[in-house]
């Protein structure tokens, strides 16, 4: 650390002849240097990110880590493409998933995380980045980056639109329901759907977004927890993940009028309430039998007891009201049209708790709670970069060392 080199890094990044030939191991180096001992010393790197400015550099930053998270993809895509092997391999690969395995029997696959680690760096330590990422860099002009092993299981297609950051979210929700079931991830996961929730509501943003595809991925994730109550029991305190799942229902409840796109989309939230009640229900007697009894999960479950109260006040108020309609109106089944049409003329008798602090939410901090994975991940990436470097490449060093003297 005595001999700074993150100017001449910067150098690479901001010079397209240089980027193309040396950008990926740049990120990379910027990335391990902004990592070492952070925790334990002040590290200049950091503060020296922090403070970019220059829009060539940055410019020249996001496309190196474009390009590689692009390639990616694209061996993703076209692994995904291997695999689609006839109609017998299709439905022998959607039988296999049915009986996720152990942890160590499935497919190693090996992400490209020193680009992931720069790409949380960059927007994390440094403001002006974040106007790279809303920008389009069409340009191609750095070498492919090193090749790393795809998954074998696809989740999406990779289109041409990208997708936005809920559509991300109910795909990581509705594909990694398994056995060994990813709690951090899943926390993290819902933790982001509800601090997008609470700027939409904090500023009356409104997203022409199919709601209903959360609101479905939602649902399903908590008949994945009833479903699996004993087996995920033994490992996690589900509790907590059940809690943040119905305050979002209950920021749709409180505030949906606030960002939903329309009225219609508030009338179609207490339709999928009250027609997938039984989940609820279901949720209900599960949370009130185990706060109901000693044991280490009582409080956590009581939580979850006092959130449903608005969710249950929706399902009693309506439910009656539907059967009466069917019965008066001679119908054995009604249809979507009918059901709306009993919850639009029933609102103004129904009554709801107003519940405080669901637009609140704990702003993140690296320290103390994310220490131990960006020292493990660090560690990771320099023993995989000390495997697969190349010294015979001295042209990289020539390199550095030319940059390293300006001034």
């Amino acid at each position: 650390m005595i001999n700074s080199i993150f100017e001449a890094v910067l150098q690479v990044l901001s010079v397209a002849p240089c980027r193309t030939q040396h950008g990926y191991d740049a990120v990379v180096l910027l990335a391990l240097l902004v990592n070492y001992r952070k925790y334990e010393s002040v590290n200049p790197y950091i503060a020296k990110l922090s403070i970019v400015d220059d829009e060539n550099t940055l410019n020249g930053l996001g496309m190196v880590i474009s390009q590689a998270l692009s390639e990616y993809n694209r061996q993703y895509k076209d692994k995904e493409e291997e695999n689609q092997g006839g109609f017998f391999s299709a439905f022998t690969s959607m039988v296999g998933s049915m009986f996720i395995a152990d942890a160590e029997e499935k497919l190693s696959v090996q992400t490209n995380e020193a680009i992931l680690l720069a790409l949380y760096e960059a927007v994390h330590l440094n403001r002006n980045f974040i106007a790279v990422l809303v920008q389009s860099h069409p340009e191609v002009d750095i070498a492919s980056t090193p090749t790393t092993p795809v998954p074998a299981t696809p989740t999406t297609p990779l289109g041409t639109t990208p997708p936005s950051l809920d559509y991300l979210m109910v795909e990581f929700i509705v594909s990694h329901m398994m056995k060994d079931f990813p709690m951090d991830l899943y926390m993290r996961c819902v933790h982001v759907i509800h601090k997008l929730i609470c700027y939409q509501k904090k500023c009356r943003v409104r997203l022409h977004y199919t709601w209903q595809d959360l609101w479905s991925a939602l649902i399903n994730l908590l008949k994945f927890l009833l479903s699996n109550e004993t087996t995920l029991l033994s490992k996690h305190n589900i509790f907590p993940l059940m809690l943040l799942v119905v305050n979002l229902f209950n920021m749709f409840i409180t505030y949906g009028d606030t960002f939903l796109p329309t009225p219609s989309s508030y009338d179609a939230l207490y339709y999928e309430i009250v027609r997938m009640h039984q989940v609820f229900d279901n949720l209900y007697c599960m949370v009130l039998r185990v706060s109901t009894n000693a044991g280490q999960w009582k409080e956590s479950a009581s939580k979850v007891t006092q959130a449903l109260v608005n969710v249950r006040a929706i399902i009693n108020h309506f439910n009656p009201k539907i059967e009466s309609y069917a019965a008066v109106n001679h119908i054995s089944q009604l249809s979507e049209d009918q059901v709306l049409e009993v919850v639009r003329s029933n609102y103004d008798t129904l009554t709801l708790k107003l519940q405080d602090g669901l637009d609140q939410y704990e702003r993140y901090s690296e320290q103390p709670k994310e220490v131990t994975f960006f020292k493990d991940l660090a560690r990771s990436i320099s023993l995989n970069v000390r495997r697969n470097v190349s010294l015979n490449a001295l042209s990289q060093d020539v390199l550095l060392k030319e940059f390293s003297t300006i001034s």
